[in-house]
């Protein structure tokens, strides 16, 4: 994350300030101050990779997440494009993979649309146990049943691979989710 922020950074920083603590001839920092869909591009990378995200977020981050086309897999190679025009993702081997998982976790990769998606109904079979059993006249045993299934509401505890990697990135931080608990007990995923 401490690399991500340190290239980003070297687009942010006024080259003025740097040129006169070293006493280098200034240069006119407005022809490196990014504009547009540029910064907006590089303010949401640095957003995206955090969990974390300050109220400066909200321009960057709706202009990524507005990105919207009928297709799930146009939407993905749009956000990526938009991504892809912050000077600093061609600088660093890393940031075509950060793009990447940014573009297929930011935003699919919460608690709260995991328990939705993750959930799914399964058939335990519940017994009376035989020592209760044993207990039961004969009339009741016969209209009773020793075993039944029952369906029950679970949420998987398994990540989707999209979610570890990007959680797993090494410019992520805070962005994981983590399963509280056993899927047949109301285990279910929180944010970290």
């Amino acid at each position: 994350m401490k690399k991500l922020i340190f290239f980003l950074a070297l687009f942010f920083l006024p080259v003025q300030t740097l040129a006169s603590e070293h006493e280098i001839p200034q240069i006119d920092t407005k022809q490196y101050e990014l504009t547009g869909d540029t910064k907006l591009a590089c303010e949401a990378i640095l957003c995206l990779s955090s969990g974390t995200r300050p109220g400066e977020c909200g321009p960057s981050l709706s202009r990524y997440f507005g990105i919207s086309k009928k297709k799930w897999k146009d939407t993905v190679r749009a956000r990526r494009n938009f991504l892809n025009q912050c000077p600093v993702v061609g600088e660093d081997a890393s940031m075509p993979t950060l793009v990447d998982a940014i573009v297929n976790g930011a935003g699919r990769c919460t608690a709260e649309l995991l328990n939705r998606q993750l959930r799914r109904q399964v058939v335990i079979q519940e017994c009376i146990p035989d020592d209760v059993w044993r207990k039961m006249s004969w009339s009741q045993r016969e209209n009773t049943p020793k075993c039944r299934d029952k369906y029950i509401w679970i949420v998987d505890d398994t990540l989707p691979s999209y979610c570890k990697t990007y959680a797993g990135h090494e410019y992520t931080w805070k962005v994981g989710v983590t399963y509280v608990g056993e899927p047949l007990e109301g285990g279910h995923w929180v944010n970290e």
